[in-house]
C-alpha cells in the first residue's frame, strides 16, 4: 500500500543528486577557492541540503495554489515520471530554480564563512609579540577565482551534469 502511494523513486533520485551535486562541487570549491577537502564537503553538503529542502518546501506550496489541471500535470510529472506538454513550463522552471539556488549557494557560502570567521576570532586569540626565527608568517596564496566564480562554475557544472544523467535517464527508461 505505501510503495503505490509513496515516490520511492523521486526520492531516490533526489537523494542521488544530492550526493552528486555535492561530490563535484565539493571537488571544485576545494580547487578554486583553495578549502580543505573536509571543509569544501561540509560547505556543499550544508548549501545542497539547505536548498533542496527549501526547493520542497516551495514546491508544495506553489502546488497548492495552482489551478486543478496544472497540478495533475506538474505532480504527475514530477512525482511520477509521466507527463504531456509539460516541456516548456518545466524548462522555464527549471531555469528559473537553477538561477534562484545558485544566488542561494553563494550568500549560504557567505553566511558559513562568515559565522566560521566569526568563530575564529571569538576563540582563537592571536599572537601579537614580536616574529621569531622559528614562527614565519603565513605563505600568501593566489586565489584563482572569486567566491562568486568559484560557486558559479561548481553549480554549473554539477547542474550539467545532473541534467546530462537525467536526459540518459529519461531517454534509456531504465537508467
Amino acid at each position: 500500500m505505501i510503495a503505490s502511494v509513496f515516490p520511492f523513486r523521486t526520492v531516490l533520485v533526489q537523494i542521488l543528486i544530492m550526493f552528486l551535486a555535492i561530490a563535484i562541487e565539493s571537488w571544485f570549491l576545494q580547487k578554486l577557492l583553495k578549502l580543505g577537502p573536509k571543509t569544501s564537503v561540509e560547505y556543499t553538503a550544508i548549501l545542497n541540503l539547505s536548498c533542496t529542502c527549501v526547493g520542497w518546501l516551495v514546491f508544495f506550496g506553489i502546488e497548492s495554489v495552482i489551478t486543478k489541471d496544472l497540478r495533475e500535470q506538474l505532480i504527475g510529472y514530477i512525482l511520477l515520471g509521466r507527463g504531456q506538454d509539460v516541456y516548456a513550463p518545466i524548462t522555464m522552471i527549471a531555469v528559473s530554480v537553477l538561477a534562484v539556488s545558485f544566488i542561494a549557494k553563494w550568500q549560504g557560502l557567505e553566511i558559513i564563512e562568515n559565522m566560521v570567521a566569526g568563530n575564529k576570532k571569538a576563540s582563537k586569540p592571536q599572537f601579537l609579540g614580536p616574529p621569531t626565527l622559528t614562527r614565519r608568517p603565513p605563505k600568501k596564496t593566489f586565489q584563482v577565482t572569486t567566491q562568486f566564480g568559484g560557486i558559479l562554475i561548481a553549480h554549473t557544472v554539477s547542474n550539467v551534469v545532473i541534467l546530462t544523467v537525467l536526459f540518459l535517464q529519461s531517454v534509456n527508461g531504465n537508467l
